[in-house]
């Protein structure tokens, strides 16, 4: 019921979810994508499934707490068995470190009851009575546990639409303001250094730590859109830690791969983060050949196993192309 009652921003988070518990075939993705939305604004899945055969899924949540990052590893390792991870870290800024009532429900409230989400809550609850400035959510913690309280009152609200939500088959693609554009400057970028905090390194650590200990794959990236200066010096100490672990790496955030992507800051974003289905289809062809050149995934295109993927590659082909044929533009 959760899906019934969740806002209308959480929608589509939802769809992602609902897929991956009940329509994806367990054990049959090449790994998963992780990180806040710049993520699923900027992955195409059925894209690299056409262009290399690699089944890799967006698991991203709206502006998702990278202490629960962990926790959705162990619950994505419930229906699959991959090893492989791509990681956004753009959530590790010192900005972004304040945990918010709607970072935890964009994740928990799509979570299946079980030991894990109890996890992720009890982690929660206590991070925020440890670092946060606004703890007024603790006042009401028994809504985390049973959503129905909090989004109890929408039942008035609901009509027949609520209850014949089309199932999404795109692989978790994004779709609302897909075709919007709203032009940005090209960001400034430097290659300084420089500090990280205590807090910001305990959950840098704790991820690399636990990748480390269950022979993970990590891919980090830092996907390409408007930061502070010093903001990416944060990121660039955080990516120096990443590599001496020996983690692959991608920062976005170079005037090089600003280059090489093709970006066009004109006509490629929603906003000054997020990449509309333009900009997503240039990250997602620059990962998907960096993924076939530096790990050893099966192509498995043409496997009756995987039609799920060669469908999906069809619908999205379609909406893409007469979104943008449409002039499908939203304001």
């Amino acid at each position: 019921m959760n899906g019934i009652f969740v806002k209308p921003a959480s929608i589509e988070i939802n769809d992602r979810y609902e897929a991956f518990y009940k329509r994806e075939t367990k054990n049959s993705w090449d790994g998963a994508l992780i990180g806040s939305s710049v993520v699923d604004r900027a992955w195409a899945a059925p894209l690299a499934w056409n262009e290399y055969g690699v089944a890799l899924y967006p698991m991203s949540t709206d502006s998702l707490p990278l202490p629960f990052v962990t926790n959705l590893i162990e619950e994505i390792h419930k229906k699959q068995n991959t090893k492989f991870f791509i990681i956004d870290l753009r959530g590790l800024r010192s900005s972004k470190l304040e945990l918010q009532e709607f970072k935890i429900r964009r994740l928990t409230d799509n979570m299946k009851f079980s030991k894990n989400r109890l996890d992720v809550l009890g982690k929660a609850f206590t991070y925020a009575e440890k670092y946060n400035e606004d703890k007024s959510f603790l006042d009401h913690k028994m809504s985390f546990y049973i959503p129905f309280i909090k989004y109890h009152p929408r039942w008035e609200e609901l009509n027949k639409y609520d209850f014949t939500i089309p199932e999404r088959q795109m692989k978790g693609v994004y779709e609302k303001n897909a075709f919007t554009v709203e032009t940005q400057k090209r960001p400034k970028t430097t290659d300084k250094i420089g500090d990280i905090s205590e807090l910001q390194s305990e959950i840098l650590l704790e991820i690399l730590e636990y990748g480390k200990a269950n022979d993970l794959k990590f891919l980090f990236t830092s996907m390409p859109g408007s930061m502070s200066q010093n903001a990416q010096k944060q990121m660039n100490k955080v990516f120096e830690i990443v590599k001496e672990y020996g983690f692959d790496y991608i920062n976005f955030n170079k005037q090089d791969l600003y280059d090489e992507l093709g970006i066009d800051f004109t006509t490629d974003y929603i906003d000054p983060i997020h990449l509309n289905s333009r900009g997503a289809r240039k990250v997602t062809a620059y990962l998907g050949r960096y993924i076939n050149e530096h790990y050893d995934f099966s192509d498995k295109r043409g496997d009756e196993a995987y039609t799920s993927w060669d469908d999906a590659w069809k619908e999205y082909d379609t909406f893409y192309n007469s979104g943008w044929q449409n002039g499908n533009l939203q304001a």
